[in-house]
């Protein structure tokens, strides 16, 4: 009987691990039909992104990363195959993206569909379906975060660090310079806010002045071209007067310059041998008075003795 009793109890628990691995084995073939597998493929790089790396669908996530290979047609495509939940909507109008988590350096799938009524994705291709990624910024900065640590280590070269170190040393130089004269630069600021306040009393001064030489220049202005309009009316009176009077007096005047000015010259020359005699006279009266009165010398006149 005890025999028998240990073979029942080995013969139901091989039962019960039978019927666990059966069951387990169900489990995963349920599990493997709820997943659909995707293509992903980057024409930039992958960085940052490894398998089992998540994969989101509008911000939730919705499977992981399984494999990354590189595409043996052209070296500089990765091809990301990936497994989301198949009640998950990737359609045709549906693109992935690779984006940063936080500042760990890790990277997630995120797929975005820009048309809620486009077909299913896996409905229209046969085979593994693929979508193509856009282009990350994110990949970008991964890339050139390279260069941005080579130029941070120059910045922080031993040449560089001793140039800090010569700043340093004149701030804190000009610093002490300050505290040493600060009496004599709170003079200056307080010589300084006086002479500015005298300049805005200056300023005012000068603007009033200014006013009042306008107002000056206005008045004085308007009596210049007061007495500038009846000088003017004046002038055209007497040119006014002085063509009447021409206008009268034109025979008289024809015949004086006819005949009158014919007469000018002869008398012109007359006047002019007179006023030449007489200055001979006076000459020689200035140089002996005595003898021209006494009539002891004869004065020449026009080459004559008289």
């Amino acid at each position: 009987m005890e025999t028998r009793a240990h073979f029942v109890i080995i013969g139901a628990i091989v039962l019960i691990l039978v019927s666990i691995a059966f069951f387990f084995v169900l489990w995963l073939g349920g599990n493997r039909a709820e997943y659909d597998e995707y293509d992903v493929i980057f024409s930039e790089g992958a960085s940052g992104l490894s398998s089992g790396s998540p994969v989101r669908f509008n911000g939730i996530q919705k499977g992981e990363v399984g494999a990354l290979t590189i595409s043996e047609d052209d070296p500089t495509i990765v091809r990301a195959r990936i497994r989301v939940e198949s009640d998950t909507p990737v359609t045709t109008s549906t693109k992935a993206k690779l984006e940063l988590v936080g500042f760990t350096g890790l990277a997630v799938i995120q797929l975005r569909a820009s048309d809620k009524n486009a077909p299913l994705l896996k409905d229209e291709v046969r085979g593994i379906p693929q979508i193509q990624a856009e282009p990350s910024g994110f990949a970008a900065f991964l890339e050139g975060s390279g260069d941005i640590v080579e130029a941070v280590l120059r910045l922080l070269s031993e040449d560089n660090t001793d140039s800090f170190g010569r700043i340093l040393s004149s701030i804190d130089k000009a610093v002490a310079a300050l505290a040493e004269n600060d009496e004599e630069i709170g003079q200056t600021i307080r010589n300084t806010a006086i002479l500015t306040h005298n300049l805005a009393d200056a300023s005012e001064s000068l603007a009033k002045a200014a006013e009042d030489l306008d107002v000056l220049i206005a008045r004085d202005a308007t009596g210049a071209l007061t007495e500038a309009r009846e000088t003017m009316a004046e002038l055209q009176i007497l040119i006014k007067d002085v063509q009447v009077v021409v206008e009268e007096n034109r025979e008289p005047l024809n015949v004086f310059s006819e005949n009158g000015l014919a007469q000018v010259g002869p008398t012109l020359a007359e006047a002019r041998r007179a006023f030449r005699t007489l200055d001979e006279v006076l000459r020689e009266i200035d140089r002996d008075p005595r003898g021209y009165l006494l009539n002891e010398s004869t004065p020449q006149v026009n080459g004559g003795q008289e």
